[in-house]
């Protein structure tokens, strides 16, 4: 077998927004063409699929991940 390097016809660039969660680290990812190059609107569809900032009476956190807003809502109802 002869083996070369990839073909570049089958290389691709792709514009992408990356949000990584302050908290835990998850990340989601929105492609540019998703969201008409535009971070306005790909925080506005991160607000969509659950992703949030928050402020308590103790913390804030500048983006959340669905799984922290929902642990942070049960200290915050602990409290």
């Amino acid at each position: 077998m002869k083996l070369a390097n990839v073909e570049l016809s089958e290389i691709r660039v792709v514009s992408l927004y990356v949000i990584t969660c302050f908290m835990c680290e998850n990340q989601t990812h929105f492609p540019a063409s998703e969201t008409d190059a535009s971070v306005g609107d790909a925080a506005v569809m991160a607000a969509s699929r659950g992703w949030r900032s928050y402020e308590t009476s103790d913390e804030s956190c500048s983006v959340a991940c669905p799984r922290c807003i929902k642990e942070a809502l049960e200290r915050e109802a602990e409290a």
